[in-house]
């Protein structure tokens, strides 16, 4: 009787189980979350409210933009570190999550141990912007008069870790300059330092220095990447002008916990990398001078980890230390 018991009770278990709905059946239950470690403005942020409503429409579900700027990019991502890893909170990030690892040595987390990738969403090339008053054409005058006048000029960046800082240290490693970092709560505000001549030289997105080019109050000397941007097409490429290993394009990814379940991972990835094949939207990321990339979960994850071992071993060689 009590074998007969037993097994009744595992049948009926087992029933329940074949019934009740999986995470993948019911996830998203409620909103999700994306923290961006940025302030509004600059094209993390833009880029991930760009994804908003199509990744909503996919998961049936709002998706709220939480901008947590600060510490260059730490406590968004430590806020998404700490939250449950359920899939409902995820980070929207750049170039800083892979930096990081190697410039702070007190990071409140483990980036390759404690993120799995859901999916890289897009790279782009940076521009070399000077302020008009700074008395070179081309990049070589640059070169020229910052060998000539030694810690005299300033390069801003949207905070350590970031493309933009990334950019200017290459540079420097590159050209053997004594330009001075000068870090800033985000792009936005590193861009009007530059504008305003607090700062001579700025590494920049195409798309936020196209209009000040445009418009004269800001000149382009040189883009990073193998070949020009369409964006930007009579800027040259900093391999063309003889100076190479400035590789420092920007890529923006969105991650999550690394205890999120398989499941969540997986529905998280199909809504955002089927966001990224709309048409509208690629055509406004390509106005951006955006590349849209839309990876699977398992291969952004591996990128991401290698990504932070590259990163480890340039800042080591070209010995970046924090001002």
């Amino acid at each position: 009787m009590k074998i007969r018991r037993l097994l009744a009770a595992l049948l009926a278990t087992t029933a329940v189980g074949a019934t009740a709905p999986s995470l993948a059946d019911s996830f998203p239950e409620r909103p999700i979350k994306v923290v961006v470690p940025y302030p509004a403005g600059g094209t993390t942020d833009v880029l991930v409210r760009m994804l908003q409503k199509p990744v909503a429409d996919a998961a049936g579900q709002s998706v709220i933009v939480d901008n947590r700027p600060g510490g260059a990019s730490v406590i968004g991502t430590s806020n998404v570190v700490q939250s449950a890893p359920d899939g409902y909170t995820v980070l929207g990030g750049d170039l800083s999550i892979l930096v990081n690892p190697s410039l702070l040595k007190d990071l409140p987390y483990d980036t390759a141990k404690d993120f799995r990738g859901v999916t890289m969403l897009a790279r782009a090339p940076l521009v070399l912007l000077v302020h008009p008053s700074v008395p070179a054409n081309t990049l070589e005058e640059l070169i020229a008069l910052a060998k000539e006048k030694p810690g005299t000029l300033n390069f801003a960046s949207g905070g350590y870790g970031t493309s933009t800082h990334m950019a200017g240290e290459m540079f420097r490693r590159a050209t053997g300059l004594d330009i001075v970092h000068v870090p800033y709560q985000g792009v936005a505000p590193a861009m009007q330092a530059l504008l305003g001549g607090q700062v001579q030289i700025y590494f920049g997105g195409t798309t936020t220095g196209l209009p000040h080019i445009q418009s004269g109050r800001l000149r382009a000397l040189a883009i990073t990447g193998e070949t020009p941007s369409p964006l930007l097409p009579e800027v040259p490429t900093f391999g063309s002008r003889g100076v190479q290993g400035v590789n420092a394009d920007t890529y923006w990814g969105i991650y999550a916990p690394a205890k999120t379940p398989d499941q969540a991972v997986v529905k998280l990835n199909e809504y955002f990398t089927n966001a990224l094949r709309d048409p509208a939207l690629q055509q406004r990321t390509k106005d951006l001078g955006l590349t849209l990339i839309g990876n699977d979960e398992a291969a952004h994850t591996a990128q991401m980890r290698q990504m932070i071992e590259d990163w480890k071993k340039f800042v080591k060689e070209a010995d970046i230390r924090l001002e």
